[in-house]
């Protein structure tokens, strides 16, 4: 759905790193935040608090890149935000992403994604994502989303979110990154340190390039002075390239990756 943004002239005040932004842009962007949060700005905190029903969030836009398409000015707004309150580990911070092209003096919403939960403890993790380029002329945001479970474990995800529809900005990957876990019932360990390539000299798939993951895996045992057993470290790397599916509209990892 397009949405037409009419800007004011009643500005909040955005954070001092959107100075540079241009008059239309900068209202754009504020009108953003009441159309699609609240106009509750909280002038003390420097943001616009939202409430969800379950929480109370406060978000602010953290990112912003402009990119000409095909003759077309467009803009790129990752809004970002924790909740106001200590969340428990379990609660998720909130984010949203947004598509804006320029037509006469108004910019239009062309696609969204206003609500998106990840991180834990109330903090999201959406405001270290960063705009790439996906295909020919398609930018989507990437980065990675990590959480930690019981006895030790930890795991990240690398992810990317990016227009694949009209009106729709969707996850189209969540592929297996960093991993670690210390073994509480056999004294051991095992890490995995993972990276994912966009192969943009590659052809695409409906409109997107490939990726290429890599996981770099180590694992060892600890004698009973939780020592390091030398001869027990192994190490391998696993290396797959994945194209979009187009049924699915994701990046699917192999099930044994």
């Amino acid at each position: 759905m397009k949405v037409l943004i009419i800007v004011s002239l009643l500005l909040m005040v955005l954070p001092s790193a959107h100075a540079e932004i241009s008059l239309d842009a900068r209202q754009a962007v504020e009108k953003i935040m009441s159309v699609y949060y609240s106009s509750s700005y909280d002038k003390l905190r420097g943001c616009t608090l939202y409430d969800d029903g379950s929480e109370t969030y406060c978000l602010a836009p953290k990112h912003y890149e402009f990119k000409n398409i095909e003759g077309v000015d467009t803009l790129y707004v990752l809004v970002s935000g924790d909740t106001v309150e200590d969340g428990a580990r379990v609660t998720p911070g909130l984010g949203g992403l947004f598509i804006l092209y320029k037509l006469g003096n108004s910019w239009v919403v062309s696609a969204s994604s206003p609500y998106i939960k990840n991180g834990g403890a109330g903090r999201s993790q959406l405001k270290d994502f960063d705009l790439r380029e996906v295909g020919d002329d398609k930018y989507g945001w990437v980065g990675s989303h990590c959480g930690s479970g019981a006895g030790g474990q930890t795991n990240c995800f690398w992810e990317m979110y990016a227009p694949v529809a009209s009106g729709e900005i969707e996850q189209v990957a969540q592929l297996p990154s960093d991993y670690s876990y210390e073994f509480m019932s056999a004294p051991g360990y095992t890490k995995i340190e993972g990276s994912v390539h966009i192969e943009s000299y590659q052809p695409m798939t409906a409109g997107f390039y490939p990726l290429t993951m890599t996981h770099d895996s180590e694992s060892g045992e600890y004698d009973e002075d939780y020592e390091l057993i030398p001869n027990s470290v192994k190490k391998s790397e696993e290396r797959y390239t994945v194209s979009f599916d187009q049924k699915t509209h994701t990046f699917i990892a192999p099930k044994d990756f």
